[in-house]
């Protein structure tokens, strides 16, 4: 009964079916010999389990083996720290089989780290809901192993690159990025490197997807828009029609980013590049919903509103602030509507204010006065403010920067 799930592990050993090997060693596997196993070690203590387990295999992969069901039993009893501590020994070990091997092995390393990482995060969470939040260290430790594994095993120059072990470490390298994003340790998504024998674009796709989307995200957080908008969209453009919710998920970040540049660039390409109303629809974008109305139609009633409503999303997404920041540019927008129906190059500050007034916003003579100089100061709007006379001049050929 004990040798049924280790002798059939170490037959997938001998067959090289690492796929077979990583969904058994998978946390969440539960076939019937597997099971069996489980109750067995349940009644011995975990050297004789590993001792019997080092008949049929060698001493590493039982380690592998017998930690990784060991963490299960963990997980099934609701004991989640001691899971955590076997997951984790489970990975020490396969890593030291690992460096003798090749990319064919992937499937292995992959699924435990994914189940290290998750496992990391809920007992990390348990221990905060119990007021123990100074000892939620479980997914930190995760990401130290998987920084130190893109050091060291991942560097593999033994190998041709199209079998190397390397192959894996975008993947490791997005696994360290959810681990730094979910803790908040931004400071080492930069200080990731990769190993030297392989350019990103060598990469697996969905391994490209997901890094880009997290550069992108740092570059948004760091004001870089111009980076942040093509790494979103590469991811977009890339990721699998299938994957609604992680599309929905990429555009969460690109549609605030395609907001920014259009107000810093405004022109018809940038106005092209805006979210229609039916990829909001598509994808089920209400949070963007009202704001992006407000931000074409230059509703500032409405784009006050779309903030305060959705604030705890924008906060949560870390977008808030830049949101923000669009609100110059939605008056910017309501004065290129007064200024169409006008048709004048000269218009009086009185009139902007009345039109700031009828789309719902709450501003002055010298508030409307301020907007225009830093709508001109930042080349935004064309012209100049006529203090005295209470007017804005604005140049007679394109003074919005419609044209591109």
């Amino acid at each position: 009964l004990m040798a049924g799930f280790p002798r059939e592990m170490a037959a997938l050993v001998r067959q090289n079916n690492a796929q077979a090997l990583a969904e058994r060693l998978a946390l969440s596997s539960n076939d019937n010999s597997k099971r069996q196993f489980v109750d067995y070690m349940k009644t011995k203590s975990y050297a004789t389990v590993l001792s019997d387990s080092e008949r049929v295999m060698s001493a590493d992969w039982a380690e592998v083996v017998c930690h990784a069901v060991k963490a299960a039993i963990g997980v099934n009893e609701k004991n989640l720290t001691e899971a955590y501590t076997h997951q984790e020994a489970s990975v020490e070990a396969f890593l030291r089989i690992f460096k003798t091997l090749t990319r064919q092995w992937l499937p292995i390393l992959k699924q435990l780290l994914i189940d290290l990482r998750k496992l990391g995060a809920k007992v990390d969470k348990e221990l905060r809901q119990e007021g123990k939040g100074t000892e939620a260290c479980k997914l930190e430790s995760a990401g130290r192993i998987m920084r130190k594994m893109l050091a060291q095993e991942l560097r593999d120059e033994d190998n041709d690159k199209h079998v190397a072990r390397t192959q894996g470490a975008l993947f490791v390298a997005n696994q360290c990025n959810k681990v730094f994003f979910a803790l908040n340790t931004l400071k080492h998504v930069k200080s990731l490197v990769l190993p030297p024998m392989m350019q990103v674009t060598e990469y697996p796709t969905p391994d490209r997807v997901t890094w880009h989307y997290f550069q992108g995200r740092m570059a948004l957080m760091e004001s870089r828009f111009d980076e942040a908008e093509k790494d979103l969209t590469f991811s977009f453009n890339n990721c699998p029609q299938s994957n609604t919710s992680n599309r929905r998920l990429i555009l969460s970040y690109l549609v605030p980013v395609r907001l920014l540049l259009h107000q810093n660039r405004p022109s018809p390409a940038r106005r092209a590049a805006l979210p229609s109303e039916a990829l909001i629809q598509k994808y089920k974008l209400v949070e963007f919903e009202k704001l992006v109305l407000a931000f074409r139609s230059g509703n500032v009633k409405l784009f006050d509103e779309a903030l305060e409503e959705n604030q705890d999303f924008y906060i949560k997404k870390a977008i808030y602030f830049l949101l923000h920041k669009l609100k110059l540019c939605v008056y910017r927008n309501l004065f290129k509507k007064a200024y169409n129906v006008l048709k004048k190059s000269q218009i009086k500050l009185d009139v902007l204010v009345c039109a700031v007034r009828a789309a719902g916003g709450d501003a002055d003579h010298q508030q409307v006065e301020c907007m225009l100089a830093n709508l001109i100061h930042q080349g935004l709007v064309k012209g100049y403010i006529a203090h005295k006379q209470q007017v804005v001049v604005l140049k007679k050929d394109d003074p919005f920067r419609t044209a591109g």
